[in-house]
């Protein structure tokens, strides 16, 4: 009897696995967006309640209901839409600008700093000025208590935030909510709390995106979409790709796109396996340029850009 339960439970889990594979069909294709102006990067909050995103350059961060419904501008500082990152109770994001300080003797000087934004637009500084500065990551205490640890600039001890609900503070103290990484170009390193980075890849990488369990990266070396653990083995190339958003932890969608070295000429999103099978055109539609695609928390829903016409879209995914 003992054999029979075990083999059930095996099945059971198995089935899980299996539903939670998605086939690769796109429904209830939606604008969100209208207007002349064009938008790029949005991200899920992630309660799935809401969608963040910034205007073409990065420049400032605008919020809108995951409907469409209720846009508007809560920050609108330069370079602010690069990177950013929902706080785990979607109440706050944090974000680096960048400004050009006038030092009155002839030189301008760049300055960055590490912001937490409300969705009601207030800004709390979280460090101080660096001249360089990669983007930072939540750290969540297990009181609920929110900072950031950030390798290029002192961070702001005491910032008065709120802190994350008593619902969801095991998740959020938990190490898959407390990995964070840079990605500059020149290598990809993880970043403990304290905010010391170790090196994973000593080549070029860029566009990083965390498994929602924290052990594997997704990114993007020399045209190449990569996925690793976060310990540095296990690198996998699954071909071509630009922007990976992950699926549970088990799927990426990404984009291809094309160029002429000046503009884009094609794009168009897919959907693989991480051990490289199942690759699947999510979009076929040669006279519209689709881009930056980011998956909901549940895996049910996908945003997207059109460079086409510089709106954002969202999607059923299956």
């Amino acid at each position: 009897m003992k054999r029979l339960m075990l083999s059930a439970a095996v099945v059971l889990t198995l089935a899980a696995t299996a539903q939670a594979q998605k086939t690769g069909q796109l429904s209830n294709v939606t604008r969100l967006t209208n207007g002349t102006e064009r938008y790029e990067n949005p991200r899920w909050s992630p309660d799935g309640s809401k969608i963040a995103f910034t205007k073409l350059g990065y420049d400032g961060l605008l919020v809108m209901d995951a409907n469409g419904a209720n846009k508007k501008v809560i920050s609108q500082g330069a370079g602010e839409g690069f990177d950013f990152k929902w706080s785990i109770d979607s109440k706050e994001i944090l974000v680096r600008d960048t400004r050009w300080l006038d030092k009155g003797d002839g030189k301008i000087d760049r300055a960055h700093a590490i912001w937490a934004v409300s969705t009601e637009g207030k800004k709390t500084r979280m460090t101080y000025d660096a001249n360089y500065m990669q983007p930072a990551a939540w750290r969540y205490s297990a009181n609920g208590a929110k900072s950031v640890a950030a390798v290029d600039a002192r961070v702001i001890k005491d910032v008065n935030l709120d802190a994350v609900p008593s619902g969801l503070r095991k998740k959020a103290a938990s190490a898959a909510s407390n990995v964070s990484y840079i990605a500059n170009g020149v290598s990809l390193s993880i970043v403990n709390a304290e905010g010391t980075a170790t090196v994973i890849y000593d080549k070029p990488a860029v566009c990083a995106a965390l498994s929602p369990n924290g052990k594997k990266i997704a990114f993007i070396s020399e045209d190449n979409l990569l996925v690793m653990n976060i310990d540095g083995t296990g690198l996998v190339n699954l071909g071509k790709g630009f922007n990976p958003s992950w699926v549970e932890n088990s799927q990426i969608v990404f984009e291809k796109t094309t160029d002429n070295g000046h503009d884009y000429t094609s794009g168009e999103l897919y959907i693989i396996n991480i051990n490289g099978s199942g690759l699947k055109a999510l979009t076929k539609d040669a006279s519209k340029i689709k881009m930056n695609p980011c998956v909901s928390a549940d895996g049910s829903k996908l945003v997207f850009t059109c460079y086409t016409d510089g709106q954002i879209y969202s999607a059923d995914l299956k």
